[in-house]
């Protein structure tokens, strides 16, 4: 051994590792505390990963456009992460215990080992995004001066949204709905108000139609507002004096408050439509369903509960001085949290506890945690009633009974729709309900209902989940605890112990979830009894022998564990009381996230139908629960310790419609083997003849067996190769049951098994990772059949994929023709997408492509694919050293059935394309922008121009135009287009950008570009808010005026303006140096930093006394200046007599003119 290390160390100094000898012998030492830092590293990271990951997502359900540096990020840190995975297992392969045999070999991992962790660490730090998309531009927040009216950002956002759907000449009829006294009808009325103080309706009239509908009356309070007197007595003859009487106003609003279903406005008189363009209507309803059914030219918003904070402020108002006062201030604060952000209860409980001293406050603290709301005098009438009305509403037993079951979680609790359509299934609330999966699409359904009722809220946080308003759920409780339902509801109260009550012979559901209950009363007698929840309590770990004798009727039992120590294996074992097997009628049974041992005592629960072990610590299945044969749903995600399963044992689950093992059981049986088998075998699913939804996890592709086809599936998510991460498990898995035919091939290092080609024919959702051994294409070497059924593929790390598709040697099919998503990532070898010519219908449905790190691909589009991509709306490449143009238009030839190329593009994003000459090449006449929205182009280097002037007019739907670090380009819009070589004739003929409702600007290290937008161009600015402008060496302006267009324009008006920004422009001199007046009336900020040269705002000065009214002062180097109203004055002021010092210096005062 000890020649070895003398050989090896000799062998590493003559390869000059040990230069610096300190350095390379610490890499020796350190091995083990490399390993242990490298880990370390990787669980921050993942941390960091979890929430920037969180926050793209909060940021695309809310519809806003994602960054790319926040996307580069997570795809760096999932490629830094598994590398480094792969790092530390082979190091623990290879290094047993840290003793190493090759001390070479251990010189080199620890090197590396060390390596990774400072890529780690440097990429943890640059993962602190303070924000990872686009904010959603929003008003500043105004009070109105209206007498009973509080106006928030949320109200005020509200608000502003149905003004300007008002105006728009697309839009008849607007429908705000939400829940009862969330404030829609004092809403419209202020909105009504505006309207008709800002002079867009010449008319604005009100009626309340009510649930019970009445026409007469409805015509009445219209007539009334208009000063009509009917002359006719019918309904018929009412509504055409009322409708001649409505045409006679040019522009009027009509509001018809607390809607219930859908209106015949002909009936009632009114016009609408091309009976009369100038009438809007604004209605309000607590049903989403109404906005649906009036038309399609309803547009539908929903008025959302106030924060927080704006809970506060309103609960304030009303509630009077008192509760800013210490002792009151902590009470109030709670009664106004508990009143969930509702404007109507946050006014009626303020109001009702102005006069009320501290006892008065803390009594009705203590009753609105008791829900008992109705104890509180003045409160109870409206609130409630207006509660009871949605519920009575609600049609069929069915959805009361799933409004009601959502009562029983903890207040502000993601509620899972899985949790539900499995309570729901297991207490038989189903009427015609055969399988698990029609009883969830039964609960989707009835969920949507409750949603349009404003009796649910969509989940904010967490996908497939809802959440109920607080006093809704109060409200909720309040009826279960009449005689006809007999609930006991306790979740999340803080209980430590079990509840005191005389007797509970009359409960039929107890829900104590989410507690510190630690010990169980034995003795218990609940004879009605069917569904007992308590999952989630601290400290409860063991279970009285006796416990269940008492509640022989159950048919629901959850017993989990708390999710956040599931992984902790040093948990107590909790082993199954003898008296579980007395429940012979038990339907549905969860035992999440506990520490289990022996728990053959299941196989007596015959009629058990779901069984979910999810999360928890098991070793073996016993044979018993082979036994079964009721089991309709067996979940054991994430049993990571589950290392046996008898073999027989699932195949004689015949009744089995449902299967999840991911991040389970992974040593199946591998197929061929002649010997008798010890553990169960894949082959057993083909016993299974109700088998419909499988979620599965394969480690070893010899596994499978050939004809693994399972024609019963419905969906599944099947992961071959691949092993479930923990990182995974804790930000997805828990809300990731399939919804989808899914699979994912990764590593697979042999040819693909003919049981996963038959299995590509019928997936929706292909991952591809890792592939090696001659895999260089999918179509045909995958598959020869063109995938039709795939709707998502993603393909990343297969080193020798060539291309997606090869027609060239194959009969030709229909290739991908519903695909809609694809992603493309560490493509080293691919080339192009297609080889060949592809079938018409190929690629048909494809709406998002994403290429990243493709080195050698030089076109993304050629010609011929071009034409087929009819439904293209995102496209996102980046890292693609050899990309030389995006869309090839060269040779398209266009039929007269041909639409528009590109007419559906959406977002283009373009980074890192160092090579990048040509966004479009080729002739363009059939080329036709006008849905883009977001245009980005970062670190293309060699690109001159962006646009052709043959496309400047189609870019009328731009919103988003950000240009980073493009040191070559020097204009937007090129002077000629590239097939015209000739200079033109006229200028005044050739067509100028026009961006009608461009809002935000942004360029960036543009070192040639000297200025950006024509005086026409400009004019066309009108929604444009914010401008951000740095680094560009040689721009001199943003609005340049050629020759011809001065005479045309006597101003420029940006009416929308608020923000500019404009740094590190050495040569920059002014906004526009022509002779043309400017108007900035919402300029709020101005930002002037390092622009030595400017010593004007704009040339021109305007005829307005004060153009921009909203800047209120300059700050100037810290030192506040007085504003004065010509910000051309201020700034040529500050300047005068400095210009030569500047030079000199080499530097610039620092401007901020700000609001």
């Amino acid at each position: 051994m000890a020649e070895d290390i003398v050989t090896s160390i000799a062998s590493l100094i003559q390869e000059g590792f040990l230069k610096p000898i300190g350095r390379q012998l610490s890499f020796l030492v350190h091995f083990n505390k490399n390993v242990q830092d490298l880990r370390e590293q990787v669980d921050k990271l993942e941390s960091v990963k979890y929430k920037v990951q969180l926050s793209i997502d909060t940021a695309q359900r809310k519809g806003e456009h994602i960054k790319l540096e926040a996307e580069k990020w997570l795809t760096d840190a999932e490629m830094v992460t598994e590398d480094a995975r792969k790092l530390e297992d082979d190091a623990q392969k290879r290094c047993f215990n840290g003793w190493c045999p090759d001390w070479s070999s251990r010189f080199w991992l620890s090197k590396e080992l060390s390596r990774n962790s400072i890529i780690i660490s440097e990429l943890h730090e640059d993962g602190n995004f303070d924000e990872v998309s686009y904010p959603v531009l929003s008003p500043r927040m105004e009070s109105l001066p209206s007498r009973g009216f509080q106006t928030f950002e949320s109200t005020k956002s509200a608000m502003n949204q149905i003004i300007e759907l008002l105006k728009s000449d697309d839009s008849h009829t607007v429908c705000v709905y939400g829940m009862g006294g969330i404030g829609k009808t004092t809403l419209v009325k202020e909105v009504g108000k505006k309207a008709k103080e800002e002079k867009l309706f010449d008319e604005v009239v009100t009626a309340v139609v009510s649930q019970a509908l009445d026409l007469i009356k409805i015509q009445g309070e219209l007539a009334d507002a208009l000063g009509l007197e009917f002359k006719r007595k019918t309904v018929t003859g009412r509504a055409s004096q009322l409708c001649e009487r409505l045409k006679m106003e040019k522009r009027i609003l009509i509001i018809l408050d607390d809607v219930w279903k859908i209106l015949d406005l002909a009936a009632i008189g009114i016009p609408l439509g091309i009976d009369h363009r100038g009438c809007k209507i604004l209605l309000t309803t607590r049903l989403e369903h109404v906005c649906n059914v009036m038309g399609g030219q309803a547009t539908k918003l929903r008025l959302n509960i106030l924060d927080e904070q704006e809970s506060w402020a309103l609960f304030r108002s009303n509630a009077g001085s008192i509760i800013d006062s210490p002792a009151v201030n902590a009470v109030a604060r709670e009664v106004a949290k508990k009143c969930g952000g509702l404007p109507l209860t946050l006014v009626t409980v303020g109001k009702a506890l102005i006069d009320k001293d501290l006892d008065g406050w803390q009594e009705a603290a203590k009753q609105l945690r008791e829900h008992k709301p109705t104890n509180i005098q003045d409160m109870d009438a409206s609130i409630f009633a207006c509660l009871k009305l949605s519920s009575d509403h609600l049609q069929g037993e069915e959805i009361t009974l799933i409004f009601l079951l959502c009562c029983l979680f903890p207040e502000d609790c993601d509620i899972e729709l899985e949790y539900l359509a499995r309570l729901g299934m297991g207490q038989g609330c189903f009427k015609d309900v055969t399988t698990i999966d029609e009883a969830r699409r039964r609960v989707r359904t009835l969920i949507n209902c409750l949603k349009s009722s404003s009796l649910l809220m969509e989940s904010d946080k967490c996908p497939g989940c809802v959440k109920i308003h607080d006093l809704c759920r109060a409200f909720a409780i309040s009826i279960t605890c009449t005689d006809q339902y007999q609930f006991m509801v306790k979740s999340g109260a803080g209980l430590r112990n079990w509840p005191k009550k005389d007797t509970f012979e009359r409960c039929a559901v107890i829900s104590l979830m989410a507690n510190y209950i630690s010990d169980l009363p034995v003795g218990l007698e609940c004879p009605r009894l069917h569904t007992l929840l308590l999952g989630s309590n601290h400290g409860l770990k063991v279970f009285p022998d006796s416990f269940f004798e008492g509640m022989k009727a159950l048919r629901v039992l959850d017993v989990g564990g708390v999710s956040k120590i599931f992984y902790n294996h040093t948990l107590h074992v909790t082993p199954l009381p003898a008296s579980i097997q007395l429940l012979a009628d038990l339907r549905m049974l969860h035992l999440h996230h506990r520490k289990l041992g022996d728990i053959s005592i299941l196989g007596k629960l015959k009629r058990l139908e779901i069984l979910s072990l999810f999360a928890s610590y098991i070793k073996e299945l016993p044979k018993e629960i082979g036994e079964l044969k009721s089991l309709r749903l067996l979940d054991l995600t994430y049993c990571r310790s589950l290392k046996k399963i008898p073999p027989n044992l699932i195949s004689g689950l015949s009744g089995l419609e449902e299967l999840y093992m991911r991040g389970s059981f992974q040593q199946w049986e591998v197929c061929g083997t002649t010997k008798e088998r010890s553990i169960a075998s894949l082959t057993e699913f083909k016993s299974l003849p109700c088998l419909s939804i499988l979620h599965i996890e394969i480690l070893n592709s010899q596994c499978l067996p050939k004809d693994f086809l399972l024609p019963t599936l419905l969906r599944f998510q099947i992961y071959i190769g691949a092993k479930l991460s923990f990182t995974v498990f804790t930000r997805k898995l828990k809300f990731d049951y399939p919804t989808s035919k899914k699979l994912e091939l990764k590593g697979i290092d042999s040819p693909i098994p003919v049981g996963i080609k038959e299995l590509l024919e019928r997936t929706e959702d292909l991952s591809l990772i890792c592939l090696e051994e001659g895999s260089c294409n999918i179509l045909p070497h995958l598959g020869s059949g063109g995938f039709n059924a795939l709707v998502s593929l993603s393909v990343r790390n297969c080193f020798k994929f060539e291309c997606i598709t090869n027609t060239i040697q194959r009969v030709q099919v229909v290739a991908f023709p519903n695909l809609e998503t694809l992603y493309l990532s560490q493509l080293s070898c691919l080339r192009l997408l297609c080889i060949g010519t592809l079938p018409r219908g190929s690629f048909r449905k494809l709406k998002a492509l994403t290429v990243e790190y493709c080195g050698r691909l030089s076109t993304l589009f050629p010609a011929n694919m071009l034409q087929m991509l009819q439904n293209l709306e995102r496209v996102r490449i980046s890292w693609c050293q050899e990309m030389q143009e995006v869309f090839q238009l060269g040779g398209i030839l266009m039929g007269e059935e041909c639409n528009m190329l590109l007419s559906t593009l959406r977002v283009l994003q373009l980074n890192a394309l160092p090579q990048l000459g040509y966004v479009w090449k080729g002739l363009k006449p059939h080329l036709s922008l006008h849905n883009l929205e977001v245009f980005e182009i970062e670190s293309c280097n060699r690109l001159r121009n962006l646009f052709q002037p043959s496309m400047a007019q189609s870019l009328s739907k731009l919103e988003y135009f950000k240009i980073l670090d493009c040191a070559e380009l020097e204009r937007i819009v090129a002077e000629e287009d590239e097939e015209n070589h000739e200079p033109s004739i006229n200028q005044a003929d050739k067509p100028c950008l026009s961006l009608p409702k461009l809002k935000v600007l942004e360029v960036k290290g543009c070192k040639k570009l000297r200025t950006l937008f024509s005086v026409s161009t400009a004019q066309s600015l009108l929604q444009l808010k914010q401008v951000k402008i740095s680094g560009s060496k040689e721009l001199k302006e943003i609005i340049s005026c050629k020759e011809g267009e001065l005479s045309a324009v006597d101003k420029i008006v940006l009416p929308q303006l608020s923000c500019l920004k404009l740094k590190s422009l050495p040569v920059f001199e002014s906004f526009c140096k022509g002779n043309i007046p400017f108007e900035w009336p919402s300029l709020e900020k101005v930002v002037l930093k390092k622009c030595p040269k400017m010593t004007s705002f704009s040339v021109a000065a305007s005829d307005v006394v004060n153009h921009t009214p909203k800047l209120k002062r300059v700050r100037v180097d810290g030192k506040i200046i007085d504003y004065c109203t010509d910000l051309n004055m201020a700034i040529n002021h500050l300047f005068k007599g400095k210009e030569t010092e500047l030079d000199m210096k080499a530097t610039s005062s620092e401007i901020v003119v700000d609001s």
